[in-house]
């Protein structure tokens, strides 16, 4: 044999002495574990009452699933149509405990806490006096740019041969409005538009409603008019002082004023004085919430009708 094969003859003895003797020391630990198990008596043991009934399982609550076309039927605009504009099912808990056989139990005491001492109830505090509430005042005016400009106005002449305010009012191109709406279960007082209408230079006049010349002649441009948002929409003289309405609405014709932006400015002004003295809300025509992006809007739309009449002219 050669050297090789008695080297690996000699390796494969080598391997099977080390696989027999783990057996052999297997055996043994074996052995000598049940000889410890036995003389501690651990095949004397019974099995306990408690491991057939056993419910290891917890209750378990578990989460529960638990307008302007309608200023035109009015006939407050008349529109020039030659131009148009560009389970829960819940668990009742279980008592953890399974039935107990007949074999004798040792007696165990179980001590129950004791209640929790009761806090002693803390003293009442003293109700504080009542503030003394004054009855509400009339919403005062407020000043605004639209007043300013009214209050440098010559005194008005008399009438005589002058038109109704606002019975000068050209055919409409074009409509701009704001709408003013009072809160949800609120209403305007018809007084108290009044006093704010005429502060801001409006007149009553045509068609029963109320309107703003660029002067106190009423031969001058309209600057702007107001209507009452409820059917007809008129401010009748003998109904102002018990009405009540849930809006107005303001409207800007075109052509008409001779400064259309100063127009619209003013009749702004005009609107946001009443939300600031009344409460309520601005809305567009369509009557959605007037954001700035709105009035800009607005805005663009006098400069593109002023760009279509330069144009025209040209």
């Amino acid at each position: 044999m050669s050297l090789r094969e008695w080297l690996i003859a000699i390796g494969t003895l080598v391997i099977i002495g080390i696989v027999v003797d783990g057996i052999r020391r297997m055996r043994r630990a074996r052995k000598e574990s049940m000889a410890i198990s036995s003389g501690m008596g651990a095949g004397d043991l019974k099995e306990s009452p408690l491991d057939d009934d056993y419910n290891p399982e917890l209750p378990n609550g578990g989460a529960r699933i638990v307008s302007r076309g309608n200023l035109e039927e009015r006939g407050y605009v008349t529109r020039d149509t030659s131009e148009s504009d560009g389970f829960d099912d819940e668990v009742e808990p279980e008592t953890g405990w399974g039935a107990i056989d007949d074999e004798p139990q040792e007696s165990v005491q179980v001590q129950v806490p004791s209640r929790p001492e009761q806090p002693e109830p803390l003293a009442e505090p003293e109700p504080e006096p009542e503030p003394v509430v004054e009855p509400a005042a009339e919403p005062p005016v407020v000043t605004s740019e639209v007043e300013e400009d009214t209050a440098r106005r010559e005194p008005a002449a008399p009438r005589g041969n002058q038109p109704l305010a606002g019975a000068n009012r050209p055919e409409a191109r074009e409509v701009l409005v704001i709408n003013v709406l009072s809160r949800s279960g609120e209403e305007f007082s018809g007084p108290v538009l009044k006093k704010l209408f005429e502060a801001c230079g409006l007149e009553h006049g045509d068609l029963d409603i109320y309107h703003r010349h660029e002067g106190s002649d009423t031969t001058t441009p309209v600057q702007f008019s107001v209507a009452n948002a409820v059917e007809p929409g008129t401010f009748r003289p003998q109904d102002l002082a018990t009405m009540k309405t849930p809006g107005i609405s303001f409207f800007m014709s075109l052509p008409g004023p001779s400064n259309a932006m100063q127009a619209f400015d003013f009749m702004l002004e005009t609107a946001q004085t009443v939300v600031r003295n009344m409460g309520g809300e601005l809305k567009d025509e369509r009557r959605s919430v007037m954001t700035p992006q709105t009035i800009e809007h607005c805005r663009q739309r006098i400069r593109e009708f002023e760009r279509k009449q330069r144009s025209h002219r040209a």
